[in-house]
Formats: C-alpha cells, structure tokens, sequence
C-alpha cells in the first residue's frame, strides 16, 4: 500500500487529523499490529503530516501497535513539543503482563517463507518468539527507554472520554480524570486493543491468564468433563490445551511447528491455496480427512496418540456450521484435526464436536451448558471464546467511528490470509543509516546444482560480447518467469558496459534473486545504484536493487552465444518486454476473467467480459509490434515520455512495478477505449501509448511524480505530450484540474509567448469515486460518465457568448 492509502483507510472522515490504527483489523497478532503502527507513521511523516518541530501528537492505547507507534513517533521526529500516550489501565501491554501464552511473529504465515523464522525482524521493537510475558518485557523497556530519552510521555490510568475535533484541524483530548485545558493536538491516533474477552464474569478465565490446562488435571471426578466453546483461535488452542496431557501453550506450538508431514504438506498447502481462491467455499476439516489422512507419517500419528490427555472428556462447540474457519492459524486448525483423528482411531472416541447448535437460554457463563438438541450438562471446567468484549473500549468514541468506513468493511490490510509487511519505506525509515557501500557483505560463490542460475558477460573481441549461460538471449525472459537466482559474473568494467549496463540492471533489479560479480565493484554499484535510484521508479515502497559482489572464479556453461554488444542488449530488452506483456496478460485475464480477482475496482461482469474483449484485440497487437510493446508498457509506469527514451528508461519496467502499477492503469485504458467513444489503441509512435485518429492519450499508473505523491499541483505542473492522460492513481475528480485558471484567464484565451493555450491543455482523467461507481455500475453508466467529461471539455473550450461579442467589438 502506498502512504496515501494507508492514511486514507486510517483517516476518519469529516476529520482531518484522526486516525484508527488497527481497532478493527481481522489479522490480530503483536507482529501485525507493530506492522501497521510503523507503516502509518511513516505514512504519515511522507505525507508531511506532522511537523516534525513543535508538532504535539497523542495516541491512545498502550497495546502492541500504540507503543510502537509512540517508539517510531520519539526516535523519528525528536523535535515534537509533546507526544502523549494515554493508557487506561496502569501499565502499558497490561493484558500480556506475565503471561504463558505463546506468541510468534509469524506463525500465522507458515507455512509461507520465513514463517519459521523466531525474530520478528522489526528495525525497532524488536523481539523474538516465547511466553506472551517475556515479549511483554522485551518490548515494555525499550519503550521506557524511549520515555527517558525523548519527550515522549506515558498518561497511565487515564480514560480518554471523549475527543473534540476542530474545523482548522486541532483535536482536543478530554480525560475522564482531569482538566481539558492543555491537551490539544495537532493529530491523534486511535490505537484501541480489543481488550478482555467477553463472557468473563463467570467461570472462564482469561485466554492471557495462566491456564490451569498447562497443568494435570486433578479432580476425584471420573473422566471430568472440559467444554470449549469458540471456532477462533482462541478456542482452537483451548481445545488443544485441553486435548494434550499438561503442555503450555508454547510446548504445544513446538511440536506442530517441528511436525515432519512428509508429502502431507504439499497437499495442505494446496487445500490452503484452494480455500482462498476467489469465490471458494471449502470444507476444510472434510478436506483434511479426505486427502491428508492417506500422506500423513505414521510417526506423525504415534506422537499426536502419545501426548493426548488420559482420564478427561472434551466437548468442543462453535455454532458456525462448519469446524475450522480459514482465518484461523493453519497449524491451529491441522492440530485440531491432526487430535481429532487421533482421538477417533487410539484415544476411545473420548472427545465430542458439536457445529452448527446455538446456546438455549443464553450464554453460559456458569451452571449447565444448554445447547440446542442436546442433554443439558454441567463441565468441569468451560471456556467460552466467544469473541472481544470491544464495546467498552470504543464506547467513548462511538460518535466519531460511526462514520469510519473500517468499521464496517475490513481495513485492506485485513482481508488478505497473509500477515502485514513492512513498506520499503517505512524499514529505510527506521532501519537507521544505510551500510556503506564498502561494507557490503560478498556472497558465497554459488554452488554447483543448488538451483543458481550461473551467467557471465566478457568482451569477445572489437566490439562483441560474450553471453555464457544455459538460458540464452532469446530465452532470457524466462529467468523472470521462473524465479530464478542469478549469479552473474560480469567481465567488464561499468564505464566499458556502455548499453549493456540498463540492460543488466533490469535484469537484476526484477529477478528473484540477483548478484553480479565483478572486478570494478565500485563503478558497477554506483551504475546500479543511479539506474535504481527510486526517482526513476514509478512510486514508492519499491525496491529494485541488487548485490554487486567482488569477483568470483567459477566455471562458467559454454560454449556461449557471441554478439555485438548492442545486438544483445537489444534482443534481451526485446524479450524481457514480451515477458512483462505475458505477465501483464495472464494478470488481467485474473481480473477480467471468470475468477474476477478484486482490484479495489468492481466491475460489472458483463464490462468486465468487454473490457476482456478489447485486451484480447491489443495483446494481439502488441505481441506483434515489439515497438508499440514498449511504447504502451513503458509509459504506464513513466509520466516521462520524452524522446528519445534511452535504455535506461526501462530499468523500472518489470514484474515489480507490474501489480502495483500497470494493471489499474491498463484496465483505464481500456475502459476509455470501450465506452469514452473515441476507440483509441496501443500506439506505436511518440507522443502517449494510446491514439485514435481522433487523439492522442497517455494511460499511466505512477503514484508519484519527481518523488512527491500523485496530486493536483504535481499532475499540473507535468509537462504531459498527448490530448488525454488517464491516471489511475489519481483521485481527484476531473472537473477539479481545471481549478488553476485564473479569473483574468479564459480557457478559450490565446497561448502567451512560451504557453499552451488553455484549451489546448491536456484533459486529465483520475480515477476518482465516480469513476469507480461507473465501472462497478457498468458500461452504460461508465459511458454516461467518461462522455461527460469530454463533452464538458468541449463545451468549456468553445468560446462564449460575451467572448464572441467582445472580438466583434
């Protein structure tokens, strides 16, 4: 996500300065939630949100993302004049204090790369997996640390009741416990925790409270009953607690995580990638005992069989009509049915699972359990994890959050399986001070057969070079399209690469791992480093950089295809080109096509089949014209479309800047082409990559522009080539770009010396709400809206009457 949509998804609106941090996120662990809090400060500091002197900033909550956010804010920006957290309960992380619980940074990603990984790997607040307390402990003192070297300040026991926003901006902090008089901010972050569980006035204990299945049960009772109700993961690992013989929680997420599943885990990760799919609705417990219980390690079964709980019974309860939600942690849900099965085939059947059956009576908290076509009965020991008990905590702000898109409808960030990631951004931010580049580590040589692609350039002889390599120049998209790493030994001085260089930095920089080896290590980093530079690149949070080693000897694959140096550069541009269209194709044909993967774009279905319609026509085309191939992909990542281009130009252009910035921008263009009335192509020759014997246009989808965000002043100010510019980051109304005219200045008036003519200017179409609202509404709509702002164009550059009387005159 971009710093401009992470502050408008955090932005309360008809406010301009408060802003939700995770309160109601559906991905909520200490790792997701410190993701967030370092993102949106530096979303914010991008944007220039907080003055970074005199600037007073509170934040209210002391959970995971509230003092990590005040951490970031302190070391950041040590010049605020006040940077207040507000905590109701007396210490910061209350809930976590000495707690047994276990926590991970990524357990929630396995079986993902990395997930395994016990450090956090966060540049500040850092800490590694255990007991939920120790991490409490870690992360507590480096914030006290930041308390007693910054001016941030710690307000415990103070309830916020109530904030009072301000038209010009300032928002006042009222305190259930004193004065207002002084507490007034610049800008303020809602950092609210969901706070205890409900139902826990009664018999269950907290899930952060030391919980007594960690131990042996003990009871004169005969086999005593545990009852566990709840399908989330709270009630998933109370299950487990209950199920295996006296392990802590942390014991248990050792063993699930060290599981050898042998050839079972290619078929859970494919039930996993199954149940995401768009649309899907997989059983996932059916599934698991269909196609998991053949492929599943005998040893698997024995140790599950030998740690399960002796003497007790368990009643397991949600009324979802389905055990195990996809949601839920994956080795949470494969413990449950790894226990399950184990329980049916050794353990005697002594475990019971009821879906689907509401409580009679209402909850309950002690006393029977009444459950809908079943016996009453009184447990031994219940847990209800029927969810948080958040109303208290949101209760004061009620007014103010009725309106916040994010309550209602995920946060983006929520929706995905996957857990948060750090911006590129935000890690440079926090990350201190950049190594030298003399510090750089060298990487091992590759070793033969461990999946490493091997490659050299060398000059062959006056004016020829020298590609060594099992994938030849004409194949060599495929290093993209296959996620190869590359080790490239490189022959040849950075000043002597002459077009060679651009060409291997775009190779490098979108592979999936690349390191060039040479002898002139310094001028090859500074050539990468300058043709990387994130000025040329389309927006933010994009990293294209790649390690410059010292040279390695190695054997290189031979015989080796040789070629004038231009000649190979040329033919390897050529065929990463077609590769970014393969990708570009199979991209759009996911959104466009039956799966209709969401964009942030609903398109009405029979559109969405148009708009496929005419990308079929153009791929066509540009498949065919290696020239309009480049011309219409080039420029939709580039606002740039100055001749010539240069090699160079084309560094940014691969799969990296492909997701986040030509498929919107492509699906613009080809809404324009369908419904505008002007059916415009891809185009092959300067200027824009669009024209129609009517125009020309430019469809483009950076989000930035000289390094600032993409927005009125900046879009203006761009000295744009085409009569049309489609920018599908921009999301201003279109009716707004003609806002700096001046009022002794006609859209009709002549160009001065060294001017355009205002209505010679380009139109300038964003993809503002109306935009979206149309293609989600479909063609009729779309072509109602688009001919509109043309057919305003037109009207608005014609002359008016009093102009025409006036030159009569």
């Amino acid at each position: 996500m971009t710093p401009q949509q992470i502050i408008e998804n955090a932005t309360i609106p008809g406010t301009r300065s408060i802003l939700v941090l995770g309160s109601f996120e559906k991905r909520v662990t200490v790792y997701a939630q410190q993701v967030r809090a370092l993102n949106l400060v530096d979303a914010l500091l991008s944007e220039n949100l907080i003055r970074p002197e005199g600037g007073k900033v509170a934040i209210i909550g002391g959970g995971a993302a509230g003092i990590t956010a005040a951490v970031a804010l302190a070391r950041a920006t040590p010049r605020l004049d006040r940077l207040d957290l507000f905590e109701r309960s007396p210490a910061v992380l209350a809930l976590q204090h000495g707690s047994r619980r276990f926590l991970h940074p990524h357990f929630y990603d396995w079986p993902a790369a990395g997930s395994e990984a016990d450090n956090a790997g966060l540049p500040i607040m850092n800490w590694t997996a255990g007991p939920a307390g120790d991490v409490a402990t870690t992360l507590r003192a480096e914030f006290e640390a930041a308390r007693h070297n910054s001016v941030l300040t710690l307000h415990a026991d103070s309830t916020v009741s109530k904030l009072v926003p301000s038209a010009l901006g300032p928002i006042r902090v009222v305190v259930d416990k004193g004065s207002a008089v002084g507490r007034i901010y610049d800008l303020v972050i809602l950092a609210i925790g969901f706070g205890l569980e409900a139902h826990l006035d009664g018999e269950t204990p907290s899930y952060w409270s030391p919980s007594g299945l960690a131990a042996p049960i003990l009871t004169q009772l005969q086999n005593p009953l545990l009852f566990v109700s709840g399908n989330g993961d709270g009630g998933l690992v109370d299950f487990l607690m209950a199920a295996f013989n006296a392990l802590e929680h942390h014991q248990i997420g050792a063993t699930l995580m060290n599981l050898d599943l042998g050839a079972a885990r290619a078929e859970l990760e494919l039930i996993e990638h199954e149940a995401w799919a768009p649309g899907a609705d997989v059983d996932l417990l059916a599934a698991y005992r269909a196609r998991l219980g053949p492929l599943i390690p005998a040893p698997v079964w024995q140790e599950i069989a030998d740690r399960l709980r002796p003497g007790v019974r368990i009643h397991l309860h949600t009324n979802e009509a389905r055990l195990l939600r996809r949601t839920t942690a994956l080795h949470n849900r494969l413990g449950v049915y790894l226990v399950l099965e184990a329980d049916r085939e050794v353990g005697g059947n002594v475990i019971m699972v009821t879906t689907g059956a509401e409580f009679e009576g209402g909850i309950p908290k002690r006393g029977e359990v009444r459950i809908a076509g079943q016996a009453p009965f009184e447990p031994w020991r219940r847990f209800l994890r029927l969810g948080p008990d958040s109303k208290p905590n949101l209760r004061p702000f009620e007014s103010l959050l009725a309106g916040y898109p994010g309550a209602v409808n995920p946060p983006l960030s929520a929706t995905r399986p996957e857990s948060p990631t750090l911006t590129a951004s935000a890690s440079a931010r926090f990350g201190g001070p950049a190594p030298a580049p003399a510090a750089e580590p060298t990487p091992a040589a590759p070793a033969a057969g461990a999946g490493t692609l091997v490659a050299g350039v060398a000059r062959a002889g006056t004016g020829a070079v020298l590609w060594s390599c099992e994938v030849g120049p004409e194949e060599v998209g495929q290093i993209w399209s296959g996620g190869r790493i590359v080790a490239l030994h490189c022959d040849i001085t950075a000043a002597d690469a002459a077009a060679l260089a651009p060409v291997l930095a775009r190779l490098g920089a979108h592979a999936a791992g690349f390191t060039l080896y040479t002898k002139d290590v310094a001028g090859w980093r500074a050539s990468s480093g300058a043709l990387c530079a994130s000025k040329a690149l389309p927006g933010p949070d994009v990293d294209i950089r790649f390690s410059v080693a010292e040279w390695q000897a190695v054997t290189l694959p031979g015989p080796g295809v040789e070629l004038a140096a231009p000649v190979l550069a040329a033919t390897i541009q050529s065929r990463l080109d077609r590769e970014v269209l393969r990708q570009l194709h199979v991209i759009l044909y996911d959104i466009l096509g039956p799966a209709a993967v969401p964009t942030g774009w609903p398109i009405e279905p029979a559109l969405r089949q148009r708009l496929w319609d005419q990308w079929s026509q153009w791929h066509t085309a540009l498949a065919a014209n290696d020239d309009s191939c480049r011309r219409f992909l080039r420029l939709l990542t580039s606002e740039d479309d100055r001749q010539p281009a240069g090699e160079a130009a084309l560094v940014g252009l691969g799969p990296k800047t492909l997701r986040p910035f030509m498929t919107t921008s492509t699906v613009f263009a080809l809404a324009f082409a369908v419904t505008s009335g002007i059916p415009v192509s891809p185009a092959g020759v300067h200027p824009g990559n669009l024209a129609s014997k009517q125009l020309t246009g430019h469809s483009c989808g950076v989000s930035w522009i000289n390094e600032r965000r993409l927005g009125m002043r900046g879009v203006m100010e761009q000295g744009w080539t085409t009569g049309v510019v489609l920018l599908s980051q921009l999301r201003e109304a279109v009716r707004m770009m003609e806002g700096d005219l001046r009022m002794d200045r006609s859209i009709s008036d002549a160009a001065a010396v060294g001017t355009i003519a205002p209505g010679e200017e380009p139109l300038i179409i964003g993809a503002d709400d109306g935009f979206v609202a149309a293609l989600e509404a479909g063609e009729p709509e779309l072509r109602a809206y688009l001919q509109s702002i043309i057919r305003w164009r037109a009207e608005s550059s014609a002359p008016t009457l009093e102009e025409v009387d006036h030159d009569a005159a």
